[in-house]
């Protein structure tokens, strides 16, 4: 682990507060209506015509600064004036260092957050009995029995033992977006491992912390962010000691991850990413990884954030492909060996997605970055396409066995003229354990919009038809799983990626804006936060000004615990640090690609009226 993270992570730990305005607040037409502040340096915009391919301008071939894979943060200049500056602190990146701005008063750390246990030395050194991770011996012997203990945390503090209790009764795999735990590592030995390691325990407490705030109608920002800063602040002094290549710090960091992106904070969440590439890719072997519980939990969380934040940015893989090879042939050799376990059939299914979406970053990277012609691009396009229907088209009988569908919606409402889905439909709801063909069944809409909007060659007319149907079947799922009473804690969380990239390819009605508006405001109050950025931009698509501070009229579902959540959130988010980390928080290709549906609208429009 090199300094730059240890820069990054002190960064974090001292201002979780306000950086300079992104380039859409700063860029804003005086007619736009929206009120934003405006203290950036705009950028140029990055929208390209993605009728082509190479959408995503990389940096590495810009500044021989970047880092080889044009992966790492960089900061903007500072364009606040000086008199309005409260406080000044050294923000670090992989790249280079700035000055960032912070206009309000951050919550003091707490110095006394440290726990004091029996166990300090085992926990605070790093976790011996956990470090050696190629052995197979933390998986093997503790964790890879399912229906396991619960750890025991009686000797910590009253308010961790109540928040990892609460962790334990409403936090599942679905918050990870990962849809299927079928080790129960979320569940049982994540908890159990934040109880040896104080980092990682402060990481959890405060993810714990965060959701039982939202719940809470007096719940307080404080109630999260004393854990929060207690968890960046212990991970950085166990980075100064030299403590990282460790699982605990790995997962520790992987948590952190996840705590970002549901602020909306890409910017830190791809540090942390690049940070637990350096240490998984230590500490693991793609031959051994998917031996133990706790590798196969480690590979499945890296590996999503790698794989989405490559599709949405145009560039490679952290990982290589050897990684996601080895998923595959792991759940399929566990497949022929238990062919009676479900467990192992959905996992397949999950991990041949999972390489489906490398080949799509590696297509895309190439695109990009002008190695590989406008002929070579459509036929790998046109290939991956049918890789995708294949998969689609080949699922295991056992995962569509409809002795699992619901088929009982005593919860069934008469239909509002405002719906624009049945969401009671036969045949989408799956119960548990085969609830994850629902949430992967929508997914894979959603992955299917994302590779839709880089076809070279296909006509923006027949091009949208398709984009309609997927959007619309994606929220078809959204809305079915929204209402049913019997959902899985957590699985809206899950389904959050799908419906905002759907939400770009619904009609641009009143009807349609209201009912994608309602679900965005039920994402924040589950604590999916939008940044600002992505308020601004889809109230310039919905024509209404009013969704850049909150998506339903009369500040309906806004309460005082989101609104201090949303500040917080925005403070952080506001700084635009690079052009590819601005294409990934933005799903900018995406808007560009809507930006072009509206003009070949607009173009009809003008020619029929002329008829």
């Amino acid at each position: 682990m090199d300094d730059h993270y240890r820069h990054f992570l002190t960064s974090v730990s001292e201002v979780p507060g306000y950086f300079t305005s992104a380039p859409e607040e700063a860029d804003l037409s005086p007619d736009s209506g929206i009120s934003m502040p405006a203290r950036g340096t705009p950028l140029p915009d990055s929208h390209q015509n993605l009728e082509h391919p190479g959408n995503f301008p990389d940096p590495v071939f810009i500044s021989s600064s970047r880092p080889s894979k044009g992966r790492g943060l960089a900061a903007l200049s500072v364009g606040a004036d000086e008199s309005s500056v409260t406080r000044r602190i050294p923000y670090a990146s992989a790249a280079r260092k700035a000055i960032a701005t912070v206009s309000i008063q951050t919550l003091p750390l707490q110095r006394d957050f440290r726990v004091r246990t029996y166990q300090r030395t085992a926990s605070i050194s790093g976790a011996i009995w956990l470090t050696n991770a190629r052995d197979g011996e933390y998986g093997t012997r503790r964790f890879d029995r399912r229906g396991h203990g619960r750890g025991d945390w009686s000797h910590l503090p009253p308010d961790f033992q109540r928040h990892l209790n609460y962790f334990v009764a409403n936090i599942t795999n679905y918050h990870y977006s990962i849809a299927n735990d079928g080790d129960e590592f979320f569940t049982a030995i994540l908890p159990t491992m934040a109880v040896k390691h104080e980092p990682l325990l402060h990481a959890v407490v405060g993810f714990s912390a965060y959701h039982a705030m939202l719940q809470d109608p007096d719940g307080q920002l404080q109630d999260f962010l004393k854990y929060y800063n207690g968890g960046v602040t212990l991970l950085l002094e166990c980075l100064k000691r030299k403590e990282a290549n460790n699982v605990p710090t790995l997962v520790t960091i992987l948590q952190l991850a996840t705590m970002e992106e549901f602020l909306g904070d890409w910017v830190n969440l791809m540090g942390h990413q690049k940070a637990a590439f350096e240490i998984i890719t230590e500490i693991f072997e793609p031959e051994t990884v998917m031996h133990t519980a706790v590798g196969r939990a480690c590979l499945n969380w890296y590996s999503r954030y790698d794989s989405y934040v490559a599709i949405m940015g145009g560039f490679p893989t952290e990982l290589s492909r050897e990684w996601f090879d080895c998923m595959t042939e792991y759940s399929q050799s566990q497949v022929t060996a238990s062919p009676d376990d479900l467990r192992w059939r959905i996992d397949d299914r999950s991990a041949r997605l999972r390489s489906i979406s490398y080949d799509m970053s590696m297509l895309y990277a190439r695109g990009s970055r002008g190695q590989i012609s406008l002929q070579d691009f459509c036929r790998e396009h046109q290939r991956v396409t049918r890789k995708l229907h294949e998969w689609r088209s080949s699922w295991d009988p056992a995962l569509m066995d409809p002795k699992y569908l619901v088929t009982d919606f005593y919860y069934r409402k008469p239909l509002d003229p405002g719906d624009i889905v049945d969401p009671y439909k036969p045949g989408v709801l799956f119960k548990p354990p085969l609830f994850t063909t629902t949430l992967i069944a929508a997914e894979w809409h959603s992955i299917m919009i994302m590779h839709l909007s880089q076809a070279a060659n296909m006509p923006p007319s027949q091009l949208f038809v398709k984009f309609g149907e997927h959007a619309f079947a994606a929220c078809q799922y959204f809305e079915s799983v929204e209402f049913w009473p019997s959902k899985p804690k957590g699985s809206m969380v899950s389904l959050q990626p799908c419906i905002s990239i759907a939400a770009l390819f619904l009609p641009q009605d009143s009807k349609h804006q209201m009912w994608i508006r309602r679900k965005f405001a039920c994402l924040d109050i589950l604590g999916c936060i939008h940044p600002t950025t992505r308020r601004i931009k889809m109230a310039k698509v919905f024509r209404d000004p009013s969704c850049a501070h909150w998506w339903l009229p009369n500040d309906e579902g806004l309460t005082p615990v989101l609104q201090s959540i949303r500040a917080f959130a925005d403070e952080r988010n506001a700084a635009a640090v690079d052009a590819q980390v601005d294409n990934i928080r933005e799903v900018r290709h995406l808007f560009a690609k809507l930006e072009i549906g509206a003009q070949d609208d607009d173009a009809a429009g003008s020619k029929g009226r002329s008829s």
